[in-house]
């Protein structure tokens, strides 16, 4: 009996042992799944973001071309065929199971529904290609036709093809949000599994393979918080952050400040030197303003070229100083992408956090919002408002904008 007893408890071990292999070994793989289906979904976001800039940018070359700018041909064209290839991937993509249903069924109905997007997208790329192939001496019905299809380029990038290209971005954006959320639930099951695995006694067996299981956690985490391209908090957790840091200073009445940074001219270092170069940009700036940070203060990337940065107790004439601080080693550090040196500025608009606000976030990101406009009005590569003299005697700094 005791040998049958010692025979038993080993074969339960050995059992035990299996099923956590096997559950370590799955779990391994799933996190891989799912990290490379969220990366996926990051670059589809990026490049239906992308359509709407290059269908402005084809209305742009197209007026230029018709105005007898024979150099704007080639890269009319060239963007066409960007824009056509983006296209036809993003069809693909929303004929895919890329999200939950209600989403998936709702992107359909923009491209192929009464939004009728993918017939818009179509007769765009039509008249577009016809323009570019259109010589610039054309005359009668083929000028006419130039005139008309100008006409429809211009109507339609300004209106309904780029309300269908907004909604495109908010779906695939809601879809992204799913997968971030499906992640979590996954993160939470990892736990889960690892505790078992503690409790079956198998940690000193499995150890390295625990230890990298916690390694994609970490990154699911951070995935979940994280903007894909900079590093820094996406604007989701931002925002997040933020409203706790609020409440945190409505409870101690301590003053707070926002500044929103927004880089120059980030669409013709786009067109001049490429998306790549762009992207490499954005990721200098993240890292600028994240070491020119404090420990306590709040960084996120809320747009695409435009970044956040919430200053606890620190008010107005300070919070411009630190703004000044960052825009000018912003604009003493250029940035080196892919071989090609880029000078880079940005304007910064800051404002007050007012605590006795009904949503404190919101009113200061609207004030700051403002000052960045006017800054850039200003003739960019500075702060809004700006100081316009110190007060030695009673040490207030007076504001101006």
């Amino acid at each position: 009996m005791p040998a049958l007893t010692a025979r038993s408890l080993t074969v339960r071990y050995l059992a035990a042992l299996g099923l956590v292999a096997f559950l370590s070994i799955t779990l391994h793989f799933v996190v891989k799944d799912m990290l490379r289906t969220s990366e996926g979904s990051a670059e589809i976001i990026n490049m239906s973001g992308r359509q709407r800039m290059l269908s402005q940018r084809i209305v742009s070359l197209a007026l230029e071309l018709d105005k007898g700018d024979e150099a704007a041909r080639a890269p009319m064209k060239a963007a066409i065929e960007q824009f056509g290839t983006a296209h036809g991937k993003l069809l693909r993509a929303a004929g895919e199971d890329i999200g939950n249903s209600a989403e998936q069924a709702r992107l359909r109905d923009t491209y192929f529904g009464a939004a009728g997007v993918d017939k818009a997208l179509k007769a765009y790329l039509a008249a577009a290609r016809r323009i570019a192939a259109s010589p610039q001496d054309a005359a009668g019905p083929e000028a006419e036709q130039r005139a008309a299809d100008l006409a429809f380029l211009v109507s339609s990038a300004r209106g309904p093809l780029l309300d269908g290209l907004e909604q495109v971005v908010a779906i695939h954006q809601a879809i992204s949000e799913e997968h971030i959320r499906l992640l979590q639930l996954i993160q939470r099951g990892i736990v889960t599994v690892i505790v078992l695995t503690l409790q079956i006694e198998a940690l000193f067996i499995f150890r390295p393979m625990v230890k990298r299981i916690s390694g994609y956690v970490r990154q699911l985490m951070e995935l979940a918080d994280r903007d894909y391209l900079t590093g820094v908090s996406n604007r989701r957790a931002f925002t997040d952050l933020a409203r706790t840091e609020i409440q945190r200073a409505r409870r101690y009445k301590r003053s707070l400040s926002i500044l929103l940074v927004d880089a120059d001219h980030f669409k013709q270092i786009n067109d001049v030197h490429g998306h790549l170069a762009g992207d490499a940009v954005l990721v200098s700036l993240g890292k600028a303003l994240e070491n020119g940070a404090r420990r306590e203060d709040i960084l996120g990337r809320i747009g695409g070229e435009e970044f956040a940065m919430l200053l606890p107790e620190t008010p107005l004439p300070e919070a411009r100083e630190v703004a000044d601080r960052l825009r000018r080693a912003i604009a003493g550090q250029p940035v080196n992408a892919h071989g090609k040196s880029i000078e880079v500025t940005v304007s910064i608009g800051i404002a007050s956090v007012p605590l006795d606000a009904e949503d404190p976030l919101t009113a200061a990101m609207g004030t700051a919002d403002s000052m960045l406009y006017k800054a850039k009005e200003a003739g960019r590569n500075c702060v809004w408002p700006q100081l316009t003299q110190v007060d030695a005697d009673s040490g207030v700094r007076n504001l101006r904008g």
